[in-house]
């Protein structure tokens, strides 16, 4: 080996090693405002949780054991109605119904209930004890009918059973009426009694002939 070359070796094997610095972390970065996250939530919600019976096919036993025929839906199936507003004319239920020929109502009574005024209309309202609110029956034979005079009742009223006393003596179990479908304490509604002598004077032209062009 070359002397000069041997020396510098040497002479740089006994330099001191150069002292090195100590690592310093970086700082970690500050964290997301709270503000982020909402928009992290509101831009990207979690899902909804699936329902109990998810991925279960129809006719699945566990279906079949909690199976409750009581929460079906019954099947229509004739009933009588008890009136005791504007459709106690027979010419106005026609009307709305479009019947081919004037219906024959019964008169009667039902009891627990009570009346007050929407307007120029009846409402039924549920009330504990015998007091009489007078009316008239029909039985309706056919769905299209029962859900044709829900449409004239608007969503204002709402079925329920109930028991119809006829005049001449007879009783009609399972029979059907009409009830107010709000508050019974709602400001909409006033005392009053419904006349129908003065409602065919004044309104049931313009009934019938409406529903009469439809």
């Amino acid at each position: 080996m070359n002397p000069e070359v041997a020396n510098e070796i040497e002479n740089r094997q006994q330099e001191p090693t150069p002292e090195r610095k100590p690592y310093i972390p970086l700082p970690p970065p500050a964290p997301p405002s709270p503000s982020y996250y909402e928009e992290l939530r509101r831009r990207f919600p979690p899902p909804p949780p699936l329902p109990p019976d998810a991925g279960r096919l129809p006719g699945d036993p566990a279906d079949r054991a909690n199976h409750d025929p009581a929460q079906e839906k019954p099947p229509f199936k004739p009933c009588h109605l008890f009136f005791y507003g504007s459709l106690m004319d027979p010419e106005v239920l026609q009307s709305v119904l479009g019947l081919p020929e004037l219906p024959v109502l019964q008169k009667g009574w039902v009891t627990g209930f009570t009346i007050k005024m929407w307007g120029i209309y009846p409402a039924l309202i549920p009330k504990d004890g015998d007091t009489k609110v007078m009316g008239a029956v029909w039985k309706v034979d056919e769905p299209s009918q029962f859900l044709r005079l829900m449409e004239y009742e608007t969503e204002a009223y709402k079925w329920c059973p109930c028991t119809v006393h006829l005049c001449d003596g007879g009783v009609l179990p399972e029979s059907r009426t009409f009830i107010w479908a709000g508050d019974p304490a709602s400001k909409d509604l006033e005392d009053g009694s419904f006349d129908l002598e003065r409602y065919q004077k004044y309104f049931k032209p313009s009934v019938v002939r409406k529903h009469t062009t439809e």
